[in-house]
């Protein structure tokens, strides 16, 4: 079993409903992976995959940017909330270039997550609006 396979090892079937401590040593797993830039640990409640994309340094200051992908599991449903935070540090002035997208941490976290059959939790809108197309 990888971090992205259900625990049974099939594909094609749904997929079987891990349990917390199952999909939270998948989840850190990943931030182990070398082909992941993230890391991945747990802080308190929440599964916290962090990915520090820039930092820099120089001779008139520092700057570090990260993004935090926040995941807390809610054993009794199988759901998950998410939420996401991007901090920016700097001191005096520093250069330097960097690429940052989202998807190369929230990709490989929701396949892992759908994989042992647990599945974002719905807001009331988005409930909501899609009662209105069902």
């Amino acid at each position: 079993m990888t971090a992205t396979t259900p625990p049974d090892g099939s594909s094609s079937a749904p997929p079987a409903l891990s349990s917390p401590e199952v999909v939270t040593e998948a989840l850190l797993a990943l931030g182990r992976d070398p082909a992941n830039p993230f890391t991945v640990a747990v802080e308190g409640d929440r599964i916290v995959a962090t990915w520090v994309y820039q930092d820099a340094r120089g001779m008139f200051g520092n700057s570090r940017s990260s993004y935090r992908l926040r995941i807390t599991l809610l054993p009794e449903t199988h759901e998950y909330k998410r939420s996401e935070i991007n901090t920016e540090r700097s001191v005096g002035t520093a250069s330097g270039s960097y690429t940052f997208n989202s998807a190369k941490v929230v990709g490989p976290v929701k396949r892992t997550l759908a994989a042992h059959g647990w599945h974002r939790r719905r807001t009331a809108l988005g409930k909501a609006i899609r009662s209105l197309f069902s």
